[in-house]
């Protein structure tokens, strides 16, 4: 007779044993019982303001990212430093958000190197106060920013936070966040929220006096766009759009186009429109997979795409959700008069670089965007001043220790949104004591007499411009099936370059 097993023969000694690793392993796994200073779980993610460098999530890609800012936090030992947060989703989900998580990085990358610049050469002409960086995350679609936003504001003083950039989306909640904190007198810079209405109060339609962007708006995107197409022969224009009311960005990319198009194509034939919507917020906190969701929507739209064979569509919608588009015509099919067309979106498409596009069966699909800023977006511009300053700053990218791709813009927008907050907070007497007067001096320091010389161009505002860069350039991308991407063409939502446009 074989004897019995050990945990057989001394069950009590099995069972505290096997207490001790279940118990161990909730002390691990709990995301509340790790999340640093700062910071609260929601989500299954750690949200707030991350403090001491502590991790988001379970997903350990960002730990380098935020060593690297440990490190140069570490540096700085004078009590007059200033600090500026990174605000955004940072442990993104891919089956339910609608942002990359390979953004996300990249713009930290970006904030990285532009915190290196300001402080260790005059790029912003002094050097002083030095700067100090962190990271804040409000959570899958910002549905955490309440949070977030409190622990900003809680921990202003402590570490004299002059400015938050980031708030890479243009949602009704990152537009919510980005009120309170200008309640708050904290100036906010976002880097590729582009919605128009972002810069508007929710509920009132007034101003958000401290909101920057870095990005131009919507309807600059749709100027862009069609001042591109009148060089194109395009005989049916359908637009594809998403009717998400919370989705600012959508909303008015979808209205900006419509407009745009109208007014500069009087004598063409009338645009069609198609409508899908992309899950509500309350759907993707339930964790709703968005892919499987919009399927069916894309199907009937590849249904009447077959009826009015379309040569352009415009993509009113998130960049994740041109995948499942392009994934639904795909396996739809060629159809009579549908076997190739182009797509046209706008600045969210880059979340779809680094992988192929969907496969599309007996149809093809050319798919262009037009972007924030891209890698040598200047080169054969012969605009010899802006690709000097790009060049400048990928060298101190790379400098850095950095060597990602900088094509989708990510890193070149967060840099200079850095830039922004940093030139105008030292020009504020005192600005540790004085956090509340540095968005003041945006529209005082960058005018046209007078720009900042970012990676993305020439950056200047205006008191009239509530915000909104003006006469910013907007490369034209051809993204192609393998994720690669080439610059088309370059084009300005004036229809005439900075220096034109700034007069």
């Amino acid at each position: 007779m074989r004897p019995w097993p050990w945990w057989r023969r001394h069950k009590t000694i099995s069972a505290l044993l096997v207490l001790a690793v279940v118990a161990g392993g909730l002390t691990w796994w709990r995301p509340w019982e790790r999340c640093g200073a700062g910071m609260v779980e929601a989500d299954g993610q750690c949200v707030g303001l991350s403090l001491d460098m502590t991790p988001f999530s379970a997903d350990e890609t960002m730990n380098d990212l935020q060593q690297r800012i440990a490190d140069q936090n570490a540096r700085i030992t004078e009590p007059d430093f200033i600090t500026v947060v990174v605000l955004n989703s940072m442990a993104p989900d891919s089956t339910s958000d609608s942002v990359a998580l390979l953004n996300v990085h990249h713009g930290i990358m970006g904030a990285i190197t532009a915190q290196q610049r300001v402080n260790d050469t005059a790029v912003v002409g002094s050097q002083r106060p030095r700067v100090k960086l962190l990271l804040a995350n409000y959570g899958g679609e910002a549905r955490q920013q309440a949070e977030a936003v409190r622990q900003i504001i809680d921990h202003r003083d402590e570490q004299r936070i002059v400015a938050v950039i980031g708030i890479g989306q243009s949602l009704a909640a990152t537009r919510e966040a980005a009120s309170t904190l200008s309640d708050h007198k904290i100036a906010v810079v976002t880097t590729v929220a582009s919605g128009d209405e972002m810069n508007r109060v929710p509920g009132t339609g007034q101003f958000i006096e401290r909101f920057y962007r870095i990005t131009p708006t919507n309807t600059d995107a749709a100027n862009a766009a069609v001042s591109y197409l009148r060089g194109r022969d395009y005989r049916k224009v359908m637009l594809v759009r998403d009717d998400n009311s919370d989705d600012i960005y959508a909303n008015s990319l979808g209205d900006a186009f419509r407009t745009a198009y109208q007014n500069g194509f009087a004598d063409s034939p009338g645009l069609s429109e198609a409508i899908f919507t992309s899950p509500s917020e309350q759907l993707e906190g339930q964790g709703t997979n968005r892919d499987i969701y919009l399927q069916p929507q894309f199907h009937r739209i590849h249904t009447r795409m077959c009826q009015e064979s379309p040569d352009l569509v415009f993509f009113a919608g998130r960049g994740a959700d041109l995948r499942a588009f392009l994934r639904a015509v795909g396996q739809g099919g060629a159809c009579d008069g549908l076997s190739e067309f182009d797509v046209l979106t706008s600045d969210d498409a880059p979340s779809l670089l680094g992988g192929p596009l969907p496969e599309m069966q007996g149809v093809k699909a050319n798919v262009y965007y037009t972007s924030v800023a891209t890698a040598d977006m200047w080169k054969h511009t012969g605009d010899t001043t802006n690709q000097d300053n790009y060049e400048a700053f990928a060298k101190a990218f790379r400098a850095t220790g950095l060597n990602d791709d900088l094509r989708d813009g990510y890193a070149m927008s967060h840099h200079d949104a850095l830039l922004l907050s940093v030139g105008a907070a030292r020009q504020v007497a005192d600005v540790g004591r004085n956090t509340e007067l540095v968005a003041d001096w945006i529209d005082l320091s960058y005018t046209c007499d007078s720009p900042l010389h970012g990676a993305t161009g020439k950056l200047i505002y205006t008191p009239e411009s509530h915000g909104n860069p003006i006469g910013k350039a907007l490369p034209i991308m051809l993204l192609k099936p393998d994720g690669q991407v080439e610059q088309k063409a370059i084009a300005w939502s004036t229809g005439t370059p900075f220096e034109t446009s700034c007069r």
